[in-house]
């Protein structure tokens, strides 16, 4: 009788476990219902030594490095995407470029009428068409991938492949699918497929 006591109390913890994980994948999924937001500011990382920047740091972005065309740092800015900074306009002639936790993309963005706070991506402030801050994005965003050929890769496995070797493909280690894993001509692996990729041109 205990046996059966201790199998029952088991499935009971079992089930108990996949309703929580459920419940929290459910929680994290984001609905297909519209926003209308009017633009996002995503501030990434511009500029170099060859093409400097028209900043200061004042009206630098918060979270964002900036530094001289020799690489040493000179401040990191304090302009809130949320509630900016009202700075003087000039360029800083000192700053060539700036180092932010956002490293691609274009800083001012307008999204589609579909974008939600929860599908927008982290790191981008967005605001309503009235221009007032409504939301930080909550979804990690796709990284960009060129589809130039790696020379360096012989073969590839995939798990939808069953693992099987394709040969002669098109592909580097950016843009390979989920869980694929790209080798060289000895057999070495190169790298492993992530997740959250798009091409790009």
């Amino acid at each position: 009788m205990a046996v059966y006591k201790v199998s029952f109390l088991a499935h009971l913890l079992v089930l108990g476990m996949y309703l929580l994980v459920s419940t929290v994948e459910h929680a994290n999924a984001c609905t297909k219902e519209c926003g209308n937001l009017g633009y996002g500011i995503c501030p990434g990382s511009e500029g170099s030594p060859e093409n400097p920047i028209c900043t200061n740091c004042c009206s630098g972005y918060k979270g964002c490095n900036y530094y001289y065309a020799n690489g040493t740092f000179i401040c990191e800015g304090t302009s809130d995407p949320k509630n900016p900074n009202i700075c003087p306009s000039y360029c800083d002639p000192q700053i060539a470029y700036s180092k932010c936790p956002r490293s691609e993309g274009k800083t001012i963005i307008y999204p589609t009428g579909c974008t939600t706070c929860c599908t927008g991506y982290k790191g981008c402030y967005y605001f309503g068409q009235d221009g007032e801050f409504v939301c930080e994005g909550e979804s990690i965003e796709p990284k960009g991938c060129t589809k130039e050929c790696d020379p360096r890769v012989a073969y590839m496995t995939c798990p939808s492949s069953g693992l099987a070797k394709l040969n002669q493909v098109c592909v580097n280690c950016c843009s390979a699918g989920e869980g694929c894993k790209l080798y060289d001509n000895d057999g070495s692996l190169l790298c492993t497929g992530e997740p959250q990729s798009i091409s790009t041109a």
